[in-house]
């Protein structure tokens, strides 16, 4: 008998009870004596944790034979018995036996269909499945179903020897993202306010701050690794890292830009036109940086002769931040409480979106859609080709002044002091950390294993998820 397969993807991640998604998961963050590591409380511990709550992507099945289809129940059925039924094959069902009779190959494409709590049970059944449900190659499939930011590597990678261990990994790290495990400490160097951050690497963090110096930092080990003095004048208030990860851009209450090559981090050169202080800078097509600034224009530059190409006004405040829209748009939010769409091109606005009510601090573009932050505490989210608000997500009770995704989720930081991750499929708030800092939050950065956070102290907080867990893929 032949089967036929063909294995169709939907999309989707984890789910949670609808009720439990609703409340978020409070934590609050005491600062030990030491100044660099902290405690945390769950302030509503009732939330389940356990990794039944997790369930994987549904893995739709297409079979030729209908016979393929009827054994999928009864395979089931195997995993509800105890160990113990299959002690002498004379008890052994007739079904089981012939289930068992079926190549490894066949086996392991039922199992895929099976979530992991299944397939665990499975193996202690017999040491036939046991072999089956251990393959790594069936986990490796598993792992990159069901946890969908991790890109596979193509060919496989045949460094990893254990799929199966990375599978947990990831499992328990998604469980701590809903329930706010995490170990806590603090980045200390700084003599003023941090007002920005960016990642070189997994592992390495940058920091600019009031007090006119780049920080660079290996987060795992707490170390600055080099200081970066003297290149601003003035407060470093923004820093932006290609995707690439070969151009720095940081921008200065000095009034210019400065572009900077990665790893060496050595000064390439500098922008100047600003009457006042760049509050932004991005890359577009990774040959145009744009700038925005408190002048309310936006200025779009040649990356290799650092030439000024255009302007681009509309604003009527301060243009506080910007995102990336493609290969040749970015979208700008500002004090005027707009967001505006511009071809950086032909300099043309080709869309402004009204809804908040009060200045606007930040946005974050990714999968599609646009979010945005501001004075009036309210996140709104929108569709980026009608310019129409599609959700509107509330908690924070003070200004929104950073905001970043990762994995279906966005991270904001408020100057309400606190931290919040919000799922981005149901607008739900999953998690608030609070009392981590003293003051006002001025940015936030996430990875799939941490957020960093930094604001008007002196030091930057680090939020771990993946302590502990080794190896991860992110």
């Amino acid at each position: 008998m032949t089967y036929s397969l063909s294995l169709i993807f939907s999309s989707g991640g984890y789910s949670t009870d609808k009720h439990q998604a609703a409340i978020p998961t409070y934590i609050t963050i005491s600062p030990r004596k030491d100044g660099i590591t902290a405690k945390t409380k769950r302030l509503n511990p009732q939330r389940r944790s356990s990794t039944s709550s997790f369930s994987p992507l549904k893995r739709k099945l297409k079979a030729s034979s209908s016979n393929f289809s009827s054994i999928l129940p009864k395979f089931r059925a195997i995993e509800r018995r105890p160990s113990s039924t299959y002690s002498s094959d004379t008890l052994m069902p007739d079904i089981t036996r012939s289930i068992l009779a079926l190549p490894n190959e066949i086996l392991s494409c039922v199992l895929y269909y099976l979530d992991y709590t299944s397939v665990h049970k499975l193996s202690r059944t017999c040491s036939k499945l046991y072999t089956v449900c251990h393959d790594n190659e069936l986990w490796r499939r598993f792992l990159f179903a069901d946890f969908q930011a991790i890109t596979p590597p193509t060919p496989a990678d045949p460094t990893i020897k254990d799929y199966l261990k990375l599978y947990q990994n990831h499992l328990k790290l998604g469980q701590r993202w809903l329930t706010g495990k995490v170990n806590t400490r603090f980045l200390q160097g700084h003599e003023d306010s941090v007002y920005c951050l960016g990642w070189i690497s997994k592992d390495i963090l940058l920091s600019g701050s009031r007090d006119k110096t780049l920080k660079m930092w290996h987060v795992p080990t707490n170390t600055c690794i080099r200081t970066i003095e003297n290149e601003h004048s003035g407060s470093i208030l923004c820093i932006r890292v290609d995707q690439k990860n070969q151009l720095v851009m940081t921008g200065s209450s000095d009034t210019t830009c400065t572009l900077w090559s990665l790893p060496q981090m050595q000064p390439i050169m500098k922008l100047t036109g600003h009457r006042h202080n760049v509050l932004d800078v991005c890359l577009v097509n990774q040959n145009r940086i744009v700038t925005s600034s408190r002048d309310h224009t936006l200025r779009v530059w040649d990356r290799e002769t650092g030439l000024e190409l255009r302007q681009m006004v509309g604003h009527t405040a301060s243009v506080n931040a910007m995102e990336p829209v493609g290969r040749n748009r970015v979208v700008s939010a500002s004090g005027d409480s707009s967001i505006k769409l511009w071809d950086i091109d032909t300099g043309e606005c080709i869309r402004t979106m009204h809804g908040h009510k009060l200045g606007l601090a930040c946005v974050k573009y990714s999968d599609g859609r646009l979010y945005s932050g501001g004075l009036d505490g309210k996140i709104k989210v929108w569709d980026i080709e009608t310019g129409e608000c599609v959700h509107t997500m509330f908690g924070h009770a003070g200004m929104i002044r950073s905001i970043d995704y990762v994995n279906k989720k966005i991270v904001t930081g408020s100057y309400d002091r606190t931290l919040k991750v919000w799922d981005t499929e149901t607008g739900a708030c999953i998690l608030s950390f609070q009392s981590g800092h003293s003051n006002w939050i001025f940015n936030v950065l996430s990875s799939g294993t941490r957020i960093v956070s930094s604001g008007q102290e002196k030091r930057i907080m680090v939020l771990d998820f993946g302590s502990g867990l080794t190896p991860l893929c992110n």
